[in-house]
């Protein structure tokens, strides 16, 4: 059985108000910076792409490969401060609640029905328990895609290297492949094992409910 917080002093209720506040913030500010950077990735790449049929500008396709990967692993490292401020806000709203002994916040509870749970398994933004959401569909449908151009990038980029000849054109391959690699299982394994969410949610339950953690 949980134990419930006890009330809030004034002080302690401006405080946590401020901290909320700061978190909502952080949550707006990444969503935004996410996307802007998709946004300019995209043209980045979009750039490369049509430089590399361009005589003078070839070897762009060269950098092509590196870069949709860095924008797709740069793009996850945002959103993790996402899933940051959504698991804090979650954590001082529940607190709020519990001290004025009424659910007057509640946009963590919407966030999880729309979104999923913060602490949710997932590949970045994409809820596994519940992959049809929204969310997670434009994070399949950017992930597909972004990896449809990678691949079509990486025979562009072997085709421009093949004329370059040795010892690039051994290499170039099967050096762009192993960092996809190295990138996606990382990914995978940040976002589906959930350690660092699993720490940052046992200490909030320890500061802003430790009756309840000691039970757990």
């Amino acid at each position: 059985m949980s134990a419930t917080p006890g009330p809030l002093s004034g002080d302690e209720l401006r405080l946590l108000e401020a901290q909320l506040g700061r978190m909502r913030g952080m949550i707006f500010r990444y969503y935004d910076l996410f996307f802007r950077f998709t946004a300019g990735g995209l043209v980045a790449s979009g750039a490369l792409f049509v430089a590399a049929f361009f005589p003078p500008t070839q070897a762009s396709a060269l950098l092509l490969p590196f870069v949709i990967l860095y924008v797709g692993f740069h793009a996850a490292y945002l959103f993790s401060y996402v899933i940051f401020a959504r698991t804090y806000a979650a954590a001082l709203e529940r607190r709020i609640n519990a001290g004025l002994g009424t659910e007057v916040l509640i946009a963590h509870r919407l966030e999880e029905v729309y979104f999923g749970a913060p602490g949710d398994p997932k590949i970045v933004a994409a809820p596994l328990r519940r992959p049809l959401t929204m969310l997670a569909a434009e994070t399949w449908h950017f992930t597909i895609a972004g990896a449809a151009f990678f691949g079509v990038a990486t025979l562009i980029a072997n085709a421009t290297v093949a004329r370059i000849g040795e010892p690039w054109s051994t290499f170039f391959v099967p050096t762009v492949l192993a960092w996809a690699a190295v990138n996606g299982l990382y990914l995978a394994w940040y976002f589906g094992r959930n350690r660092d969410q699993r720490a940052i949610e046992a200490l909030l339950t320890d500061v802003y409910a430790p009756a309840a953690a000691d039970e757990s």
